[in-house]
């Protein structure tokens, strides 16, 4: 009888041991667990202030997509032969670096695009502005296109948009593919933001981030 008696305290004293460690370690896990959730709250504040700064370094820039590629071309001379179509001055000296940047598709047919970094914020915002106005007030055939910078064959539509960081170019494109999933009739960017609008007369929408795209109503 004592013997059992004595078995029977050493399993309870070993299910009380082992019950104290299950607890322990349950506490653990919900340290570890707020612990990471702190760690990818940084994590996504650090990649929303890399991205900030990023855009900030391009609010002088504009991207010109779809522009023929020749040889032997004058970006700069381009640049200011369509700031003349569309009615902004632009003088060389205004034009700090001017070059072709990388496609994102590689195999994609679309020639690269040619990113502008104009000497002050104002130029670039008139050359935006009237690039936008310019297409705004044209039927279709008559938009940005290849014609007008002396490019002979078919027309290819050209287009002048915000020099948008990497981050905020997937955002665009998953912005532009969810409008389209959900009916929102339009997308645009202003000033390195992006903004959605489901109709013509409801208030705008601005995107922060994929998760706010995956929050959207249809």
């Amino acid at each position: 009888m004592a013997d059992m008696r004595s078995s029977m305290d050493f399993m309870n004293s070993k299910l009380e041991s082992l019950l104290k460690e299950h607890e322990e370690t349950k506490k653990e896990m919900v340290e570890l667990q707020k612990e990471n959730s702190v760690l990818k709250s940084n994590v996504k504040d650090l990649n929303a202030r890399v991205n900030a700064l990023e855009q900030s370094a391009r609010s002088t820039n504009v991207e010109i997509q779809c522009v023929p590629e020749r040889r032997s071309e004058n970006l700069v001379q381009i640049v200011t032969q369509l700031g003349a179509v569309v009615g902004c001055t632009v003088k060389q000296e205004q034009i700090v670096p001017c070059t072709r940047i990388a496609k994102i598709k590689p195999n994609s047919s679309r020639p690269k695009s040619v990113v502008v970094q104009f000497a002050n914020k104002r130029i670039r915002d008139e050359f935006l502005a009237v690039s936008i106005n310019f297409n705004r007030e044209k039927i279709k055939e008559e938009k940005l296109n290849s014609s007008y910078l002396g490019f002979n064959g078919e027309k290819s539509p050209i287009f002048v948009v915000d020099h948008l960081s990497p981050t905020n170019k997937a955002l665009h494109a998953a912005a532009r593919s969810t409008a389209k999933e959900k009916g929102y009739k339009h997308v645009w960017v202003r000033n390195g933001r992006i903004f959605m609008r489901k109709t013509d007369g409801s208030d705008y929408i601005l995107v922060h981030d994929l998760e706010s795209l995956n929050n959207l109503k249809k």
